[in-house]
């Protein structure tokens, strides 16, 4: 069976030095109905789930909603990492200028 990807973590911080490390496979299926996804899958049925958690999010104070979780969205990690790091650096401007956090980084509903 093909996997899907090869992960080990020593990559994640290659500017340290490790005398071990930690080397998995991911093999992918499709989800059945008892299963619980790993990541988010947007199906027909959920749609109104999804307007009516982006509605009770848009009027959370405080909270920013980022990442596959946050915004109901499948992500490559390489996108996920991007937008935290763009999602910081907002945060950080809403701080120093005293404005509000936005409750999305990107919107989910696009």
């Amino acid at each position: 069976m093909p996997y899907t990807r090869i992960t080990e973590h020593k990559h994640f911080a290659p500017w340290e030095s490790h005398e071990r490390t930690v080397v998995y496979r991911e093999f992918s299926r499709l989800c059945g109905e008892t299963d619980t996804p790993y990541y988010p899958i947007r199906l027909v049925k959920e749609k109104q789930q999804l307007l009516n958690y982006v509605q009770k999010a848009r009027g959370a104070k405080g909270v920013t909603f980022i990442g596959r979780l946050g915004t109901y969205r499948y992500l490559d990690m390489d996108v996920t990492i991007h937008e935290a790091l763009l999602a910081s650096k907002s945060m950080l401007e809403c701080i120093v200028s005293k404005k509000q956090l936005p409750c999305f980084s990107v919107d989910p509903m696009v």
